[in-house]
């Protein structure tokens, strides 16, 4: 059994999440690749796949084996990018999972510029508020908005944002001016269905001290952009990041309620594996974002 050959083939059936895809990315039959998984399965006496008609799933075998031979892969090409001509086009294919509302707002119009600099880095961007676990799902980088990426894993900061309490002019004429934080109590909230904290908002008092308002939402949406929507049609207050409603808010098209309640900002980080050796089109891909962001327009002077 050539021992390298079935790291490699076993990296790419998890990166493709399949048989079939991972012997059209190599060039070989799927029964090819069938067998090199499971003659690495019999030298290593574990099991490292669970297979089903529906998908397949890492043990905790094959998670171990996975992070330690893509660390080697990765390593290896490292290796033979550094003997490379310098200005050669930098390739392969790049998992990148990020926000649904950050990714489509802000990460999607910078895509097309990144292929047009690397053609040959295949990009496989998944859009989604769900929190992956990179690993088991083969993504090579991940956007997270957060205080801090996770620690089995390594992030750089690109960016921050903070959240703002936030309301449709047409609702204000209905109810009047939010004063203070007990009005809001009486108010439709929106709320967000992936919310880590079941949708309690978290008010700092210019005084210091917190406020919680935790009335019943009157709107629950999946995602960032559909908040806004119903926060534009009046249907209720929002508490949405800034680089989802800065313009809004500056042409008046939304309102700032309450801006003396302010919150902590979070971090926008992109999150990658820990290892030494960054792959080349890794490196490429956390340097263009970082760059991109290195001035985000929403944090403007005075926000």
């Amino acid at each position: 059994m050539d021992r390298l050959r079935a790291y490699q083939v076993f990296v790419a059936v998890v990166a493709r999440n399949g048989f079939g895809r991972a012997a059209a990315e190599l060039g070989i039959s799927p029964a090819n690749v069938s067998r090199h998984v499971q003659q690495l399965e019999a030298s290593l006496g574990a099991r490292l796949l669970e297979r089903s008609s529906r998908r397949l799933a890492l043990t905790d075998a094959g998670r171990n084996v996975y992070e330690r031979a893509r660390r080697v892969l990765d390593d290896i090409a490292e290796l033979e990018t550094s003997f490379a001509d310098p200005d050669s086009a930098a390739r392969g294919r790049l998992r990148v999972n990020a926000p649904l509302t950050f990714g489509l707002v802000w990460l999607a119009p910078l895509l097309p510029e990144f292929a047009g600099r690397h053609p040959a880095i295949d990009l496989d961007i998944r859009y989604s508020d769900r929190v992956v676990e990179m690993t088991e799902e083969a993504f090579d980088v991940a956007l997270r908005i957060s205080p801090a990426g996770p620690e089995s894993h390594v992030s750089r900061r690109v960016a921050s944002t903070r959240m703002r309490l936030c309301a449709a002019p047409s609702l204000l004429a209905r109810i009047g001016n939010v004063g203070d934080v007990d009005t809001l109590l009486s108010l439709p909230r929106i709320g967000y269905q992936f919310s880590d904290t079941g949708n309690v908002w978290s008010l700092l008092a210019p005084d210091g001290f917190r406020r919680e308002i935790d009335t019943p939402c009157a709107v629950t949406c999946a995602s960032g952009l559909g908040m806004k929507a119903a926060m534009q049609r009046g249907e209720g207050v929002a508490l949405l990041p800034d680089f989802l409603i800065h313009r809004e808010l500056a042409s008046g098209e939304i309102v700032s309620l309450l801006p003396a309640y302010r919150n902590e900002a979070m971090d926008i980080r992109i999150v990658y594996a820990g290892r030494r050796h960054l792959a080349r089109p890794v490196r490429l891909f956390i340097d263009f974002v970082a760059e991109s962001f290195r001035r985000p327009p929403w944090d403007a002077p005075g926000r």
